[in-house]
Order: structure tokens, then sequence, then C-alpha cells
């Protein structure tokens, strides 16, 4: 009796350890998992997020019809921060005040404009990406309208760029890493159309 009762406790000792054993793997290749699935996620929004500020872009050139004190959906001509609302709009749950849009007119010689998705501040906001103004505060015409279609005129290309952290817990699990808070990368999508009006 008393030798089948020893046995039974080595057995419950053993499945003990085949459990840490086995869990810990199981543990690491799950939140691996939804890691991973939530940067994808992060990612594919990102990309149908500047795809459809392109898209409302690209119908908005030299050709758009502007109508003096008529306010409405359609009228022209468009903001860089008209287009940052198509964005934020698409880009639902991503932290807007350190997502970095880029805007990047068709003519090489046009320098792109750089500033933060969520922040409507006129004045320069530190970052992650260094000290940039609100895109929600830029009146400037985009894409940029010199009079001439050079920069804005039919089939010239327009680029918008989007980046934002991505911070992940599986780095802390890594063995070797040390002590560390939080792995962060940069996640960023870019998508390129042509004017069409």
């Amino acid at each position: 009796m008393n030798c089948r009762g020893k046995k039974e406790r080595n057995r419950r000792g053993a499945a003990l350890i085949e459990m840490t054993l086995v869990g810990i793997p199981i543990i690491f290749v799950l939140i691996s998992v939804f890691e991973i699935s939530r940067g994808m996620w992060v990612y594919h929004t990102s990309a149908y997020a500047v795809r459809d500020g392109v898209r409302f872009a690209q119908v908005h050139g030299i050709n758009c019809i502007f109508t003096p004190g008529v306010v409405s959906v359609n009228n022209c001509p468009k903001t860089i921060a008209d287009v940052t609302g198509i964005i934020r709009t698409a880009a639902f749950g991503l932290p807007s005040t350190t997502t970095m849009l880029t805007f990047t007119p068709g003519s090489s010689s046009a320098t792109a404009t750089s500033c933060y998705m969520g922040s409507s501040s006129a004045t320069t906001v530190a970052g992650p990406y260094g000290s940039l103004v609100g895109c929600l505060s830029l009146t400037t015409t985009w894409p940029p309208n010199d009079g001439t279609g050079v920069l804005n005129g039919v089939g010239k290309k327009i680029q918008i760029d989007i980046r934002t952290p991505f911070k992940s817990a599986v780095g802390m699990l890594w063995p070797g890493v040390g002590y560390t808070k939080f792995a962060a990368t940069d996640l960023g999508a870019r998508s390129t159309d042509y004017i069409q009006f």
C-alpha cells in the first residue's frame, strides 16, 4: 500500500515537470503568434490608409473644379489636412500622435512634407521621428498647385508614406537578450499613384 502511494506522488511530480517544460514554449509561441498578428494588422491598416489618401488626392489635381463660395465635399483645392482626414478615418486604431505622414508631390524638385498624423498643433511637436508639425494644421494645397500643372498636372506622380512605431513584448521573451522593456521597430507603408483629374 505504501509503495503504491509513493509511485503516485512520483507520477504527479513528473507531470508537473513535464507541464513546465512543455508549457513555457507553448506560451512563448502563443504570445509570438499574437504579436505577429498585431504587427500584420498595423501594417495592413497603414497600407490601406495611405492607399485611401492617395486615391482621394489623385482626383484633386489641376482639373479639379473649384467653385468659389461653394462649400461641399468635392470643393477644390484640397489641403494636406483634408488628405490627412481621409487617412485618419481609414487608420482607425493606429496611434495617431506618433504616426508620421510624408507627402511627396510629382516633381523631383519639389520638397516632401512630413508631419504627425493626429496632431493639430501648428508648432513643432517632439515625437519618435523628431520635431514635426501636426498634419491637421497644414493648410498647404496638396497636390501642390503651382499654376502651371508641373506639380499637380494630370499624369504626375504623387506619393504618401506612413511610419508608425510598433512596440512588441516578444523581445522580452527571447533568451540571451537581457533586460529589455519592449522591442520597438517602425512599420511603414507607401502608396504611389498618378493624378487623374
